[in-house]
């Protein structure tokens, strides 16, 4: 039992608690609550069905283009009439406002939730459930509908009598169209998370992404079934991005014995880091997984539906989840990007390794006081050259003094990068790259922190919205800003 104290002080309740959308969706209970809004359970004030509401939080419904996934998200989901698509019924805003989908109400729990609980899945399950997400993507890929964000917490799992488990998709907030020019995504963008991304999307161009990069994910997200881990393990996005771009993956069957090799070539065909290399769809690798695995499985199902026939249960047990938007992991959010699940033990400090020759001590101190005499007679370029100096020595000597010395000097550091960016609450645009003299290669950073910025954020947001440490981000955006990468309106 947690005791609230006194001083505490509750959140007042959401103000459309209680209230009935539209004269048909009266909301009863918050069920998720995310960055692009709020979920709901609701019931149809006529047929008294219990129902999830997704409402788009009030702050973006004037922003153009939250505003065009929300309202893409509605029209894909409402197109894919599937078993193992989640499904939409209604679409309209409130009378603030504020746009809302309404969909089926799911009991049962993510994918991450059971991976977080069971760490490993026995083949069987994991073929299973790897099989009705690729009956469900082949119908999006039929549509020409790239989802691009899959990943456990956008598969929900339902028990249903008579059927066992059924798999439904969730979350196309982030989906494209293939061959289409809505707008919605930029040259550099790198939406989805780092951990299921497919090698070309890591690199930010999603012309490139197509079917084949959801094949991608599903096999990352069928390893992690299997062996207890993703593929790529860091300590930061950055390192898992590069790795995705550059590393091979590991051996599935060294991890997990009880993988049939045969199983494990399906696996690292479709984590081929060229997209010509996998299978030529979905339901092909779902096949040959099938296949290699030995195991069999039931006769389809036909679960559209099945989900709205089922009884809200009462509090306290088994709560109903919303089958729509980010269903988060259990993990804390500041654990968003950690990749597998590994034990904490393993979580040790990086040993001290050996300095390279030529660079000493002296260099740091001597780039730092440089760094602060030119921030102090307003030379800012100067200043900043003189930080980058001082961060690359450090990193090269890699030690446990040059890093306390690095973290004394934090402020100052941050005060020369923003000084260089200017005004933190003015908005930035990325440049076209037409208007870039030469062409210009991104590392994996920049492309994260550009499709951040695309879309007219401000500094102060852009910053917010990076995974990145402070320093490293401000330092990210000073060395596009002198690309002309970005720019300031």
């Amino acid at each position: 039992m947690t005791v609230v104290p006194a001083t505490s002080t509750t959140p007042p309740p959401h103000p459309l608690l209680g209230v009935t959308l539209r004269g048909t969706y009266r909301i009863l209970r918050t069920l998720d609550q995310g960055g692009m809004g709020m979920v709901f359970e609701a019931e149809h004030a006529r047929l008294r069905r219990r129902l999830a509401v997704k409402v788009l939080a009030q702050h973006l419904a004037k922003d153009a283009h939250a505003l065009a996934r929300f309202n893409r998200e509605a029209e894909i989901i409402s197109q894919l009439q599937h078993p193992h698509v989640v499904q939409v019924t209604d679409f309209d805003t409130t009378e603030q406002g504020e746009p809302y989908l309404v969909m089926e109400l799911l009991t049962g729990e993510s994918l991450s939730t059971r991976l977080e609980r069971e760490r490993c899945l026995p083949i069987s399950d994991a073929v299973r459930i790897a099989h009705q997400v690729s009956s469900g993507l082949a119908e999006a890929h039929s549509a020409n509908i790239v989802h691009r964000d899959l990943k456990p917490a956008n598969i929900f799992l339902t028990e249903v009598a008579g059927q066992g488990t059924v798999v439904k998709l969730l979350d196309f907030g982030i989906s494209k169209r293939v061959g289409a020019s809505n707008g919605l995504t930029g040259e550099y963008d790198i939406l989805g998370t780092p951990d299921y991304m497919a090698p070309e999307q890591a690199l930010g161009k999603t012309a490139l992404v197509d079917h084949r990069g959801d094949q991608y994910a599903l096999a990352v997200i069928t390893f992690e079934m299997l062996a207890g881990r993703t593929p790529f393990a860091g300590d930061d996005v950055m390192d898992v991005l590069r790795q995705v771009i550059a590393a091979e993956p590991p051996i599935i069957e060294e991890l997990a014995p009880h993988v049939p090799p045969a199983a494990g070539e399906v696996l690292r065909r479709a984590m081929s880091k060229n997209p010509d290399m996998r299978f030529g769809s979905i339901t092909d690798f779902a096949a040959a997984l099938l296949r290699s695995s030995g195991t069999s499985l039931p006769p389809p199902i036909d679960a559209i539906g099945v989900a709205n026939t089922l009884p809200a249960g009462p509090p306290g047990k088994s709560a109903p989840l919303a089958a729509l938007g980010p269903m988060p992991p259990p993990r804390p959010a500041s654990d968003r990007f950690e990749t597998g699940l590994r034990e904490k033990s393993t979580l040790t400090e990086a040993p001290t390794l050996p300095q390279p020759p030529g660079v000493t001590a002296q260099d740091l101190a001597r780039a730092l006081d440089q760094a602060r005499q030119a921030h102090g007679m307003g030379d800012i370029d100067l200043a900043v050259n003189n930080a980058e100096t001082a961060l690359n020595v450090a990193d090269s000597l890699r030690s446990p003094d040059a890093q306390a010395r690095l973290e004394s000097s934090t402020t100052l550091l941050n005060a020369i990068f923003e000084a260089r960016l200017g005004p933190l609450s003015q908005r930035m645009v990325v440049l076209a790259p037409g208007s870039h003299n030469r062409k210009l290669r991104v590392s994996p950073e920049q492309a994260f922190l550009l499709s951040r910025v695309d879309g007219g954020v401000t500094l102060d947001e852009a910053i917010d919205l990076s995974p990145l440490p402070r320093q490293k981000t401000l330092r990210l955006l000073v060395s596009m800003m002198r690309q002309g990468l970005i720019a300031a309106e």
